[in-house]
This record gives structure tokens, C-alpha cells and sequence, in this order.
């Protein structure tokens, strides 16, 4: 059975403050990483301890514990709603030319095996 959620031994409560703060600084995938970080040095990678202790969502300290464990990074849709252009917007001539580079590959690839007459 595992111990009720209590704060760590290791650390004061300005001390949670402190970390409270710095969280709530940072957003998205560093927000995550420095909450998953902290989960494992004080909460023994608990998330629901860790919840209990800081006041974080558990599921956002879980995804960060998967990032960290995996190291593949969850992107959101916040850049799929947002009114930021894309960036094939904002650079269009570079669409453009890795479109042609492209497209000049696969003819060549395709071209090189004919025989002319």
C-alpha cells in the first residue's frame, strides 16, 4: 500500500511555493519537463503525489513523465487555431522551390533509365 500524499521531506513549503511559481512561468513542453522533473526528484515519479503536493494537473505531469520517458514531444493544435500564418505563408518562394526541387528530382530519377534514339 503506498503512503499517503504529504509533502516531501526534502523540501519547505516556500520551497513549493517557489516551484509553484516557476511552473506556472513556463508554458507548453517546458512547463511539462520541469514539472515531470520535479515529480521524480521530490514525488517519486507519483503524479497524483505530485498533484497533491504542487497543485498541477495530473495528466498534464503524466504527459510530461511520457515526453521524458520517450522522448517524443506531444504537439497541441494551439497553431491550427491560432491567427499566426502558417509558414508556407509567410515564405512562399521557398514552398516553391523545394516544390520544383522536388519535382525536378523525380523527373530526373524517372528520365535516367530511357534510352534516346
Amino acid at each position: 500500500m503506498l503512503d499517503p500524499p504529504q509533502e516531501p521531506k526534502s523540501l519547505t513549503r516556500s520551497q513549493i511555493e517557489d516551484l509553484r511559481l516557476a511552473a506556472s512561468k513556463m508554458n507548453g513542453v517546458e512547463r511539462r519537463s520541469f514539472q515531470a522533473q520535479m515529480t521524480l526528484k521530490y514525488c517519486q515519479g507519483r503524479a497524483s503525489f505530485a498533484q497533491t503536493v504542487f497543485g498541477w494537473g495530473r495528466e498534464n505531469i503524466e504527459l510530461g513523465l511520457g515526453e521524458k520517458r520517450t522522448g517524443i514531444i506531444c504537439v497541441g493544435l494551439q497553431s491550427a487555431f491560432s491567427t499566426a500564418k502558417r509558414w508556407q505563408e509567410k515564405q512562399p518562394l521557398l514552398l516553391w522551390h523545394y516544390c520544383c526541387d522536388k519535382l525536378h528530382n523525380m523527373i530526373l530519377n524517372k528520365t535516367q533509365h530511357l534510352k534516346l534514339p
